[in-house]
């Protein structure tokens, strides 16, 4: 009997990767009735990651209020198993169609973070990326108790990105305590420089040349009042500073998204037992081969001696695995894959076994 293993990533956009898992394992069964399908959706640190985890471990959903980035009321979800909270900064902090970072703080961040230690869950797995903000982290840890004041003394409620260079003082005394960091993250950006969280992010959430120059001094003015100098931290400048601002308070430990959900799946092990593994994301394409989940799948699969296949929305000048099929093609338009994407999606997966 052919084992299979379904691990993809979410299509951004139109399928989380739950249902991308249930619409590959349908047009398999269609085609290979017998076969042995796993199914694991997976993510990196990015949207996603905390669900994945949670269902991997059993966990649960808890709803709590908080705000977004612009400050406005929003219902917030916390992801938890055991007494361990995971958060996803692209819920509270997550991009938005309106794009204006200089007014976007994380402070919603903080606020589900706090939320979930109130509830007894000490230990706190922070899902970093898909964030609108670039604010160093500063709005959550406002919301957590850290204060920060501006050149009058005055205290900066919701600090957001305009309000970095304005930064001179900041007290940690009253910051909620023993809280126990994990930070999923998939890049190695420092906190501010030509490789830090202004210069290499911000432009994709609206920033201008003006902006990005502003925002990389602010980031250089906070790190100047954190408790500890991150500026040499890798994954510090990930989602938009707030990896770089939690850790100099808080400490922590730095990880791969893709590696907290590989050692709680036991994926390796799951690897190992299957005849082909299947992947595959929205886009495939030159990003994809700089270390997002299908590339990831595929070296282990190499490590293994495995089948690799890759389904996704969208191949574009990469050569990745043993056997690549894309949604759009001579026959499928991206509109119609995008409007259709569970349908065209079960269809497409046939080809996988052909």
């Amino acid at each position: 009997m052919m084992k299979i293993l379904i691990v993809p990533d979410s299509f951004k956009g139109t399928l989380t990767s739950k249902e991308v898992c249930g619409c590959i394992e349908k047009g398999i069964k269609s085609v290979s009735p017998n076969a042995e399908i796993v199914s694991i959706p997976f993510a990196d640190g990015g949207e996603g990651f905390a669900e994945c985890l949670s269902d991997i471990c059993n966990g649960e959903v808890l709803y709590t209020p908080c705000s977004d980035i612009y400050g406005r009321h929003m219902k917030g979800k916390i992801f938890t198993y055991g007494n361990t909270a995971i958060i996803e900064t692209a819920c509270a902090s997550g991009l938005q169609k309106k794009k204006d970072v200089m007014n976007a703080t994380s402070y919603g961040t903080g606020e589900l973070i706090k939320s979930a230690v109130q509830k007894g869950f000490s230990n706190i797995i922070l899902g970093l990326g898909g964030s609108g903000c670039c604010d160093g982290g500063a709005g959550a840890l406002t919301a957590l108790g850290a204060v920060f004041r501006d050149i009058d003394g005055d205290e900066i409620d919701f600090p957001c990105g305009k309000d970095l260079e304005n930064i001179y003082g900041a007290g940690f005394t009253k910051i909620v305590k023993d809280i126990h960091f994990t930070y999923a993250c998939d890049v190695d950006n420092v906190l501010f420089g030509k490789n830090g969280a202004a210069y290499v992010f911000a432009p994709q959430k609206g920033a201008s040349k003006d902006d990005v120059i502003k925002l990389d001094n602010g980031l250089k003015m906070l790190n100047a009042f954190l408790p500890r100098d991150v500026s040499k931290v890798k994954g510090a400048g990930a989602a938009g500073g707030i990896c770089g601002g939690l850790y100099s308070v808080y400490g922590g430990e730095i990880k791969s998204g893709f590696d907290i959900l590989c050692e709680a799946s036991l994926l390796e092990d799951k690897i190992k037992d299957a005849d082909i593994i299947i992947t595959g994301e929205g886009k495939t394409d030159k990003q994809t081969l700089m270390g997002k989940l299908p590339y990831k799948i595929s070296e282990l699969c190499k490590k293994y001696d495995k089948k690799c296949f890759v389904i996704s929305g969208s191949i574009e000048g990469v050569k990745l695995g043993d056997k690549t099929v894309s949604l759009v093609d001579e026959s499928t338009s991206l509109s119609q894959a995008m409007a259709e994407p569970e349908k065209i999606l079960t269809e497409k997966a046939k080809l996988l076994l052909q």
